[in-house]
């Protein structure tokens, strides 16, 4: 077994992907779970019954969280972003595993980030299909349900608040920002521009805030993935926070127009009629004591061992993650301890 130490410095060492995960699958639940609320209300269902009838393995529902461009974007259907949401029907105990999406899925013969591509290419509603299973895959354990957000429908919701004010602790430039459209203008440079960040509090809108949060070749740390997904949770957290003054949840006009873009940014095989159990499951979850974890490559600094590797581009001709030593047992493991061992960060 994984020393126990050792994993709790590994989950620590990513909490904040914990918050991050939380908030990107409360507004995606919002914009299913208002196409039915209504009526569920109407039906007269119980709500209180105790009971939560969906799927589920050991008493824990599975639910694989994507992030895509979206239309308009460069490669629109590759999943930017993905995050198992795990949570316990019974007392709502919910981890958070980041998988990265360069892992190398042997029965697709290709990366983890085009499974959803792929499955959308051979029919439409099959990119849940084929990512499930190949997240099924890597981490030895049933993914019941899937979920996909449309990043570009983040942009106009900002809009729709009139901006956010962020907190931007490093200011940054990134002079290889894709521009939208023109994938294959010559020559090269006019493929791209120069973005510009300054530290600061600032009011961004939609087309910055994207901006800020996908922006890859930044000329300093921040062109990490790690840090990448640290400006999409302040963002988000930004979000929150004026979605929830008064001033927008009175605002009907604003609600109705948050609601068209939810529900046309968000995809998802979760059916109505399971909507009211996702709703008594939230309740039960306390944000606070989220647990999460992240396959990732370790830390020689901290005494975290890796879990992926990345072998010579020559094995297979692009930068991909394989598990280290060639051998799965140890992320099995390590989900398996994270899940039904209950471990705290």
């Amino acid at each position: 077994m994984l020393e126990f130490a050792k994993l709790k410095r590994r989950l620590a060492q990513h909490a904040w992907l914990g918050r991050l995960a939380a908030l990107i699958l409360g507004l995606a639940l919002t914009a299913g779970l208002a196409r039915a609320l209504m009526p569920a209300v109407k039906s007269g269902i119980s709500w209180l019954n105790p009971r939560l009838d969906l799927q589920s393995f050991k008493n824990r529902t599975n639910i694989l969280l994507l992030g895509i461009g979206g239309d308009g974007h460069d490669g629109g259907d590759l999943t930017d972003s993905i995050i198992l949401l795990s949570a316990d029907l019974s007392s709502g105990d919910v981890v958070l595993i980041s998988l990265p999406r360069d892992i190398w899925v042997v029965s697709l013969a290709a990366k983890l980030n085009t499974a959803y591509y792929y499955g959308e290419v051979k029919q439409e509603g099959g990119g849940l299909i084929l990512a499930k299973a190949a997240a099924g895959e890597i981490i030895n354990q049933p993914v019941h349900y899937g979920l996909v957000l449309d990043f570009s429908g983040f942009e106009r919701a900002v809009d729709v608040l009139e901006g956010i004010k962020v907190d931007v602790p490093r200011g940054f430039v990134d002079s290889q920002y894709p521009i939208s459209g023109k994938e294959e203008a010559q020559p090269e440079s006019a493929r791209w521009e120069t973005i510009e960040f300054k530290s600061g509090r600032q009011n961004f809108d939609g087309a910055t805030a994207l901006k800020y949060v996908r922006s890859r070749h930044a000329d300093s740390e921040e062109g990490s993935d790690y840090n990448r997904a640290q400006r999409q949770q302040r963002v988000i957290l930004a979000f929150r926070d004026k979605l929830l003054q008064a001033k927008t949840l009175l605002n009907f006009g604003k609600i109705k127009q948050l609601k068209q873009i939810a529900l046309t940014s968000v995809k998802t095989d979760l059916k109505p009629e399971t909507y009211p159990d996702l709703m008594k499951l939230a309740l039960k979850i306390d944000r606070e004591q989220l647990r999460t974890g992240v396959l990732d490559q370790g830390s020689r600094a901290e005494d975290i061992p890796a879990l992926l590797y990345n072998p010579p581009l020559g094995r297979f001709g692009q930068w991909v993650l394989l598990p280290a030593g060639d051998d799965w047992k140890a992320v099995y493991q390590y989900v398996e301890e994270i899940l039904y061992q209950n471990l705290s960060r």
